[in-house]
């Protein structure tokens, strides 16, 4: 029997299908959600509702779709899904991401003592210890409704969850948060990554670079008392939403959080470390003093990607001086910031 290319199509999805067990999205991720309550019962009960109402709002993408997201699981461990979202009469675009973890055990059974016991991580997510005898940012946490279990579990595995939830009721440009479900987090989909604008025309390139300035500043300055050091403030953790016109920090997995309320250090300049790109020291992060280093790392992503062949002598001038902040005229990058905003406003 000769069967048509379309036909053959057909016929490998089903058989393909078949062979992974390809499932329905809402089934999927119930599952995943079951696993992690396994993982940590304490951390993730008070998630079961809201996360359940989730699954079943899930519009199912076509069997296609499914196979080929089935396929590079096999392949890619970063588990990110693009989703729609039947909420009442219309669809929300949402991405799902879920942090891959290789836990020890079966079940996590002291995970506050996990996080004490934690190393230094450069590259994840690094609470500054103080002397108190608890860290003030689980107690604020606490206040604010998270279960302290799940403090804890997200502070040790998975961060953004956290921050993200946060960051957006403080008024800070993230992606809204539909749910948290154990190691899955559902966000709204805030555009494409910076990486797709560098070749934009040039007036949205500095649009792109204004808010890529006031963002570093932003988080300098932080919230309660607690300032965020970006450690990948890079065009793929970054993205922009054309529709509202708004740059988006998409990920928070790599931060340094520090409590200002316990530092009476001063203001200071980040001196980077020899190396390509961003080179840090946390323990530099957590000296009580309040560091450049978030201007640093935008001004170096200007000057290095996003504005490198824009045809502006002034604002390239200035975009050197903030990298390099040579200590014969500069003392530290904020009044350097001030001035591209400045300069970036006036050639919007």
């Amino acid at each position: 029997m000769h069967l048509s290319h379309g036909q053959l199509k057909v016929v490998l999805i089903l058989a393909l299908l078949q062979e992974l067990q390809v499932k329905p999205q809402r089934e999927v991720f119930q599952e995943l959600f079951e696993k992690d309550l396994r993982l940590c019962p304490d951390c993730f009960v008070g998630q079961s509702e809201p996360c359940g109402e989730i699954f079943q709002k899930i519009a199912e993408p076509s069997d296609w779709s499914r196979l080929v997201k089935a396929i590079s699981l096999l392949v890619d461990r970063r588990a990110i899904y693009f989703l729609r979202l039947k909420d009442r009469d219309q669809e929300v675009q949402l991405v799902a991401k879920r942090k891959i973890i290789d836990a020890q055990s079966n079940q996590i059974k002291n995970v506050k003592k996990d996080f004490y016991e934690l190393e230094e991580r450069p590259g994840g997510f690094h609470l500054c210890r103080t002397l108190a005898r608890e860290p003030r940012f689980v107690s604020y946490l606490e206040q604010r409704g998270h279960a302290a279990a799940s403090v804890w579990f997200y502070m040790m595995y998975y961060v953004s969850p956290l921050l993200m939830q946060e960051l957006h009721l403080q008024g800070f440009p993230v992606p809204t948060t539909y749910a948290s479900c154990g190691l899955t987090h559902f966000q709204s989909n805030a555009g494409r990554t910076l990486a797709h604008y560098v070749d934009a025309e040039e007036g949205l390139r500095v649009e792109l670079a204004l808010q890529l300035i006031q963002l570093s500043l932003k988080l300098t300055f932080g919230f309660a008392d607690f300032r965020i050091i970006l450690t990948d403030f890079t065009a793929d953790n970054l993205a922009y939403d054309e529709d509202t016109k708004k740059v988006y920090l998409i990920d928070l997995d790599s931060v340094v959080l520090v409590d200002a309320s316990f530092a009476a250090g001063h203001a200071e300049k980040y001196e980077p470390l020899t190396g390509e790109g961003f080179t840090f020291d946390v323990s530099a992060f957590c000296s009580g003093h309040q560091l450049d280093a978030n201007i640093y790392q935008a001004c170096l992503l200007l000057r290095d990607y996003l504005l490198k062949n824009l045809d502006n002598e002034k604002l390239q001038l200035l975009l050197e001086q903030c990298v390099a902040c040579q200590d014969d005229f500069c003392d530290m990058r904020f009044q350097h910031a001030y001035d591209l905003i400045k300069v970036l406003e006036s050639n919007n």
